[in-house]
């Protein structure tokens, strides 16, 4: 089963957002092409290192960059020049004759002037076609004409000012998030018109942007500036402004555990756990027992009112011992009172590098790594795996119906099968051919005009091979 078999998809996007968004539609088994300039492609394909190391001997260049390779799996890549007339009518005739899905990230007034205006040209060509735009900072109002990534908008729409600490200063995630909530949002859109267009036969233009993306995900920060001016937003560090305690505690080996308090009856368990980690120490006890005791601490609301009493109390209980220890005595406590170690009573855990996270085993066993072979690549690539599970088979993308590449449901990842992120131009022979139905001379004559580029060029003997396969 693939949920998206037959939906194709003309990606002309680069960077993070819109790739994110088509990778996500590949995932579930739409035929995506991705559009590239020759000699060039996705900005990111130059964003490194680290590099993956390419098989040909033409030089660094050939080599795929892991940032371009975390946002492109499931796709098919056609390089071709925009500028130049024939790619230009290449592109229109994918637009109105063969895509379902056309999204772009350019600057607004850009397809227009390519003469892709969605509203007088693709749109009457192709009444089906979602079409969906992706920019800064929205197609109208006084900043539209402005290019926005992701630091930008983060910096000029809030979460910036609140990201970080007190001492730190207005810092950027370690991720672009906001890249990554667009696409997201721009993909959900996306399905919706899909669905919509089943019952009625007609597209829909979905436009999604940074800055409003970004402020809708300001959730309960937004909601609680909005509605009073007695709310002061700042940084918290790991602590949250409405909840306590709910954030990173010190211990005794210099490691931090996290904890999340998000009730009373969760903070009551931690507690008892606080007072089992104590028991050998008569004044870190009689502490732990305050922590239960007060009444200044038994709801929320009133923990967070004297946060400034409660946060010092359990900074000091927490460096009675490591990281592990307070571990280990919490499942101890949890097996105890729950039956099994493994159901925690309040929600905690360690604060783990990038590597040890993928390294763990819960994310080992719900496949959040995948190994997939690169017949262009010395070594193949590792992938986090797809975040959603369903509990049919889900076929990777496939531009073409023979091409279906299934994904076992609840495989190892080693065992998982995908298109990999492709080579620049890796893909155009076969793209012009089965889908324009394009000769390989002229395929070749294109590609001397400088209208297309190929990865490899196959000769005509091994075109007409690979075509008849």
């Amino acid at each position: 089963m693939s949920l998206l078999k037959g939906v194709k998809v003309l990606d002309l996007t680069r960077v993070l957002a819109g790739p994110w968004c088509t990778m996500m539609l590949g995932d579930l088994g739409a035929s995506v092409i991705k559009l590239e300039r020759p000699g060039i492609g996705d900005d990111t394909r130059s964003w490194g290192p680290p590099f993956l190391k390419s098989k040909t001997k033409r030089g660094d260049d050939d080599d795929m960059s892991t940032y371009f390779a975390s946002l492109n799996r499931n796709k098919k890549s056609l390089a071709l020049n925009l500028k130049h007339p024939h790619g230009l009518h290449i592109t229109k005739k994918l637009c109105t004759e063969w895509a379902d899905v056309v999204i772009e990230n350019f600057k607004p007034g850009t397809m227009e002037q390519l003469g892709l205006d969605y509203n007088s040209v693709l749109q009457r060509a192709n009444p089906a076609l979602i079409y969906c735009s992706i920019t800064g900072f929205g197609p109208t109002g006084p900043l539209s004409q402005r290019p926005g990534y992701d630091v930008i908008i983060s910096a000029m729409y809030g979460l910036m000012s609140i990201t970080g600490s007190e001492e730190s200063g207005p810092v950027k995630t370690g991720v672009a998030l906001t890249d990554v909530l667009t696409g997201t949002l721009a993909n959900s859109a996306i399905l919706a018109a899909l669905h919509q267009r089943n019952a009625t036969g007609k597209g829909q233009r979905v436009d999604a942007s940074l800055m409003e993306s970004q402020l809708a995900g300001l959730v309960n920060i937004a909601g609680s500036s909005l509605n009073t001016t007695k709310f002061k937003t700042k940084r918290w560090g790991t602590a949250h402004a409405s909840i306590v305690p709910y954030q990173a505690f010190v211990c005794s080996c210099g490691e931090a555990l996290v904890i999340g308090a998000g009730n009373d009856v969760q903070y009551q368990h931690l507690c008892k756990v606080l007072l089992l980690g104590t028991a050998n120490n008569d004044d870190s006890v009689d502490e732990s027992r305050l922590l239960l005791q007060e009444d200044q601490f038994a709801t929320n609301s009133k923990r967070v009112q004297h946060r400034h009493v409660l946060i010092p109390l359990l900074e000091r209980l927490f460096r009675q011992r490591t990281r592990d220890e307070w571990l280990q005595i919490t499942e101890e406590y949890s097996a105890s009172n729950n039956g099994g170690a493994e159901t925690a009573l309040f929600p905690h855990g360690p604060i783990r590098s990038v590597p040890e996270a993928f390294a763990c085993e819960q994310a080992l066993h719900r496949d959040m790594v995948m190994e997939v072979e690169h017949p262009e690549l010395v070594e193949p690539i590792r992938l986090p795996g797809v975040p959603v599970k369903y509990n049919s088979n889900i076929q990777a993308s496939s531009l073409f119906d023979h091409e279906d590449i299934s994904i076992p449901a609840g495989n190892k990842s080693d065992l998982l099968r995908m298109i990999p992120p492709p080579m620049l131009g890796e893909h155009t022979q076969e793209i012009l051919h089965d889908v324009l139905d394009m000769s390989y001379d002229e395929i070749r004559e294109l590609e001397i005009e400088g209208a297309i580029s190929c990865w490899k060029r196959a000769t005509e003997k091994e075109f007409d091979e690979n075509m008849q396969r």
